[in-house]
């Protein structure tokens, strides 16, 4: 059956005190879509995004209609070593990311591949996480992709994994570490697993995704970016353009980023000015390019969903 992952929480939240007391491992972050696979009860291989189930059965998805997550099902209809550790093991849950692109540029080789980074097994009281160490074993043995672990540490420091931030073995930088101490139960009695991201990770994810600071030096343009620039704005932007050139790509990118700008502040300038304080629009127009181109992107490679994003 589906079972939707936990949360991963930024280390510092409350739900994280504590976890750096002990064994923890320390493996790569990599920013793509979260994604699960497990064997359904007649036999058939399942796979989830990270809020639903994508199909009951993944050797026919077409035939339900369903876009495909941007190929993630056909990948994982022909990977020999997933659908054979299944079948030996059916009652585990197989989890991990599906690399695509967002906002983290990786080696074109890196994309389009199944990362697993943890695997749920029955407990003797009920389903646990398999251990790190047990899990390499299965990554190599089925020759499935796994995050780069970068170390088990006892008792690290903040400072300490702050050396790790930022790397990665799928390209020039990286999103960030998850922090994994399975020995961790916090004050809610959830055995949570904590993150940390780079600065400008945050930044760019914030931006695409409606986050915001009020003592941000642009907060008042990035507001109304957050609250104007929409799916739908993009989307209408989309079909416009398709009406002219047809099929659209990457390369249309420039063209959606002005026609969404124009759309913009011809529809909203009044509610914009009505807002108390002074607005940049360099800095306005800048801001609205990159989201607009974000999400231009995003809806290209079908994985437009917020809500599947960690």
């Amino acid at each position: 059956m589906f079972r939707k992952y936990p949360k991963i929480q930024r280390l510092g939240k409350e739900e994280t005190d504590g976890i750096l007391e002990g064994m923890c491992y320390i493996q790569e972050k990599i920013d793509g879509a979260n994604a699960s696979v497990w064997m359904g009860v007649d036999g058939k291989i399942c796979c989830g995004s990270r809020n639903q189930q994508l199909t009951k059965d993944v050797s026919c998805w077409e035939e339900t209609g369903n876009n495909g997550f941007n190929g993630f099902l056909d990948y994982i209809k022909n990977h020999e070593g997933i659908s054979k550790y299944l079948m030996l093991h059916p009652e585990h849950t197989l989890y991990g990311e599906w690399c695509v692109k967002h906002s983290i540029a990786y080696k074109e080789t890196s994309y389009k591949k199944f990362y697993m980074f943890d695997i749920l097994r029955p407990g003797l009281t009920e389903f646990e996480w398999m251990n790190s160490s047990d899990l390499a074993l299965v990554s190599s043995q089925y020759k499935i992709e796994a995050p780069q672990v970068f170390g088990v540490f006892a008792d690290p420091t903040p400072e300490q994994l702050d050396e790790f931030v930022g790397k990665s073995c799928l390209g020039e930088e990286g999103e960030g570490v998850v922090i994994k101490n399975f020995d961790f139960i916090n004050k809610f009695g959830e055995n949570q697993f904590a993150k940390i991201v780079t600065q400008r990770f945050r930044e760019k994810n914030a931006l695409t995704f409606g986050g915001n600071s009020k003592h941000s030096e642009c907060y008042l343009e990035q507001y109304f970016v957050n609250k104007f620039m929409t799916l739908a704005r993009v989307q209408k932007t989309m079909q416009k353009a398709e009406a002219i050139k047809g099929r659209l790509d990457m390369e249309h990118t420039p063209m959606i980023i002005q026609i969404s700008y124009h759309d913009l502040l011809t529809e909203e300038v009044w509610e914009i000015a009505k807002k108390n304080g002074v607005i940049d629009f360099r800095k306005f127009k800048g801001l609205c390019a990159q989201k607009s181109k974000q999400i231009f992107h995003d809806i290209l490679h079908d994985d437009i969903s917020v809500a599947d994003k960690e």
